[in-house]
């Protein structure tokens, strides 16, 4: 695990700083039947996000990896959100069982190596979002405890990073109250077509409301990003 790197918010509060999201999905044999459904609510997602004025990058990976590896498997790295490419069903892998804690975990490590890659090169901060998926609970991490997530996302969450958890067939207040989600950015859905959607609808829409906040106003609802989602943006 690498260290926590500190991140300075902008003097400026009118400026609006550029967000990097990490989409981290579960791709758990469970989820097999929602494998459309998902690739077309990424597409949506980045669709919405590429139309905030706001400059964001995303990166998506999977959990588990295939081959059995329990750790992640990159399905879009580090990319501009309007210049991304479709996802398709040759990216998004259904396999294998649930290791979330290991997918938090190695997340939050790229996340701090980007960081600090960005800290070395004089380059200004970005705003951190990891938004989790899952329709299932923890079954199969190795390098991870619960614990240990607790630590590393309360740790990152005071430096303003974001933290989505969307859970399906478990409490997913419970889940991601043990691992140190907030309330407001948790949400339960059904796993089904319509549940997925609506949950990945649901975080994109708030997370664009998000990226047009200026840096204070921003800290100030980042752990209930969904009461955005009732507020309006040039008319949704």
């Amino acid at each position: 695990m690498t260290k926590t790197q500190t991140q300075k918010l902008p003097d400026t509060a009118t400026v609006l700083q550029d967000t990097f999201i990490s989409i981290v999905a579960d791709a758990s044999g469970s989820m097999d039947h929602l494998h459309a459904t998902v690739i077309k609510g990424l597409n949506d997602f980045i669709a919405e996000q590429a139309k905030s004025p706001a400059v964001s990058k995303v990166s998506i990976v999977q959990f588990p990896a295939c081959d059995g590896d329990p750790g992640i498997r990159s399905i879009l790295k580090q990319t501009d959100v309007k210049k991304a490419r479709p996802i398709t069903p040759e990216d998004y892998i259904i396999n294998g069982m649930t290791p979330l804690y290991d997918a938090i975990g190695l997340v939050i490590d790229k996340a701090d190596t980007r960081i600090a890659k960005r800290v070395a090169a004089g380059k200004t901060p970005e705003s951190q979002v990891i938004v989790i998926f899952t329709d299932g609970g923890e079954n199969a991490s190795r390098r991870y405890s619960q614990k240990d997530i607790f630590k590393l996302i309360d740790e990152r969450k005071a430096q303003g990073w974001v933290f989505v958890f969307l859970g399906a067939n478990q409490d997913s207040f419970e889940t991601g109250g043990g691992l140190s989600f907030e309330e407001g950015n948790t949400m339960n859905f059904e796993a089904s077509e319509e549940g997925m959607a609506d949950a990945l609808s649901t975080v994109s829409h708030s997370l664009r409301l998000l990226s047009v906040l200026p840096p204070t106003e921003r800290l100030a609802v980042r752990n209930s990003i969904f009461t955005l989602g009732n507020d309006d943006l040039n008319g949704g």
